[in-house]
């Protein structure tokens, strides 16, 4: 039996950090420190407490299971918790939404309820949520944070609000912030929440990116006259990942089940070190109707067949011809048919995930993002075939160990390149679209009538904090690219493009381009 000092001594100790622990609770954790030398109960008991601070507690009321987490934690530190899943597909709509908290004066999460055909007034939100996004994660940048009081700050730029403008009658050189519109046929606008100045672009210097019109940009120039002559256009600084967190804490802002963030878990870190030989392939158009791509598949799977992937993420179209009254059975057969090529690779189909993300004229769903995945009644036989095969939506998240995916499968550069306002003269295109998605943070940062969204899930489509890789399947050529610290990737058109893919080695951070080598027949 625990004597009363010990019992004292554990109580005392939750409650100088704020914890209060119940009496039967705390007799209980002192019988369990009596296994424990003299010597050493001080230690141990810190290290309980710090492990229930670190559960996050709502309520400081410490509860059975709480202590039984903390004890098991100190016990076994390198065992994963059942919280710490080493690959979660993450369903965008399950996805929190960050909002700047004037109040808090950072930003902060809140849950969406599901509800894809919602009011108008969501709508009017999208990009004014864009827009203050960017406007609160600039003003945090340091070129653009003010100056404290008696400071003197050297190169420092005030970005001044619209209205401001309009109300002050103010001129000369200014910088401003806002959402590129054509409010008038063939004459730019300059939109913030506070209202529009007409622009005057013909004399701007364009930075590197692919602006359009519903791109938020800062302008600097000339105001006069209720108009701004543009000198420089360009778009807000990116922000690092850490950065961004740093709101956050240990909150999980990349969406799914769990409330802690998993990539700040030091045991999945370990666990992603140690798998050298993990990879996740990435596929774009996959039709499961063309036999030369199933056959080409089957060569990959051979290839891969000693040493699993971690996962294939295989991307729509899953039909090779636009979708009709035969594409449901079509889809079906095709299904049945990959399922019969994977069966024949146990370690493949026990070992490897199969994530199938639908593009936008697949069977199922309109052409509008987020996309629904694949119908239920096309997929359950393959399900029932492949254990390890996960139908998702599109965009989807991906969580393996520490890092961060986003799979986007959309032709988003083509329609960028066609909606941009100024084509880059220089330098790789991919490298301006990468540019352009994080320093926008969105994955379609166009006009509704090029990329329609649904309305209340535009949330799902940001990129803040920026993950570790943007998987941004299109019919453009392969390519990788880098910019703030983030892969952006096009595994290439599987189908014509030498049946492409892309190899990502999660544990080196590494991406590796790979090809089908062609048959004796040429195919």
């Amino acid at each position: 039996m625990a004597d009363e000092k010990l019992i004292k001594t554990v109580r005392s100790t939750f409650s100088l950090y704020g914890l209060v622990l119940s009496r039967k609770l705390s007799v209980s954790l002192a019988k369990e420190l009596l296994n424990v030398e003299e010597n050493e109960r001080e230690v141990w008991l810190t290290k309980i407490v710090e492990q229930v601070l670190a559960q996050n507690l709502s309520d400081p009321h410490v509860t059975v299971e709480n202590l039984k987490l903390a004890i098991e934690e100190c016990i076994r530190p390198n065992t994963l918790k059942d919280t710490e899943t080493v690959l979660n597909v993450i369903n965008v709509f399950h996805v929190p939404k960050i909002k700047y908290d004037l109040s808090k004066s950072r930003f902060v999460l809140e849950s969406v309820t599901l509800e894809l055909y919602s009011d108008a007034q969501y709508k009017s939100t999208i990009f004014k949520d864009r827009y203050e996004l960017l406007w609160y994660r600039t003003m945090r940048h340091e070129l653009f944070t003010p100056p404290k009081l008696g400071e003197k700050k050297q190169n420092w730029v005030e970005l001044v609000p619209i209205e401001h403008l309009l109300s002050e009658n103010k001129k000369g050189a200014v910088y401003v912030m806002g959402l590129l519109a054509q409010l008038v046929e063939g004459q730019y606008y300059l939109e913030d929440p506070g209202g529009s100045i007409k622009v005057d672009l013909r004399g701007a210097n364009f930075q590197d990116g692919l602006i359009m019109e519903a791109s938020i940009v800062i302008a600097s120039g000339d105001y006069r006259d209720g108009v701004l002559h543009v000198n420089d256009i360009g778009f807000p600084p990116a922000e690092s990942s850490n950065n961004a967190r740093v709101d956050f804490g240990n909150a999980n802002t990349f969406g799914g089940t769990h409330d802690i963030s998993l990539k700040l878990s030091e045991k999945l870190k370990a666990y992603e070190e140690g798998n050298k030989d993990g990879m996740i392939i990435f596929v774009s158009e996959m039709w499961l109707d063309d036999e030369i791509v199933l056959r080409k598949f089957k060569v990959m799977l051979e290839g891969y067949s000693e040493c699993p992937p971690i996962a294939f993420v295989l991307c729509g179209h899953f039909l090779s011809s636009p979708t009709n009254i035969s594409s449901a059975q079509k889809l079906k057969e095709g299904f049945k048919n990959l399922a019969n090529i994977i069966t024949h690779y146990p370690e493949i189909k026990e070992n490897s995930k199969f994530i199938f993300v639908p593009a936008s004229d697949d069977i199922g769903s309109p052409k509008i993002l987020p996309r629904l995945p694949l119908p239920k009644h096309l997929t359950e036989d393959f399900k029932k075939n492949i254990p390890g095969a996960i139908f998702t939506t599109n965009p989807c998240r991906i969580q393996y160990c520490t890092k961060e995916i986003v799979v986007l499968r959309e032709d988003i550069l083509t329609k960028m390149c066609r909606n941009t306002i100024h084509l880059p003269e220089r330098g790789n295109i991919y490298d301006h679209y990468a540019k352009s998605i994080i320093c926008q943070s969105h994955l379609a940062p166009l006009n509704l009538s090029v990329v329609p969204i649904y309305w209340k899930y535009n949330h799902t489509l940001q990129l803040h904090p920026t993950p570790d890789l943007i998987v941004a399947a299109d019919k453009f050529e392969a390519y990788e690219t880098n910019y703030s610290g983030c892969h952006v990737i096009n595994p290439g058109y599987f189908p014509k493009n030498d049946h492409s893919f892309k190899v990502y080695v999660p544990s080196l951070d590494l991406i590796e381009h790979c090809a089908i080598p062609k048959d004796m027949d040429g195919v």
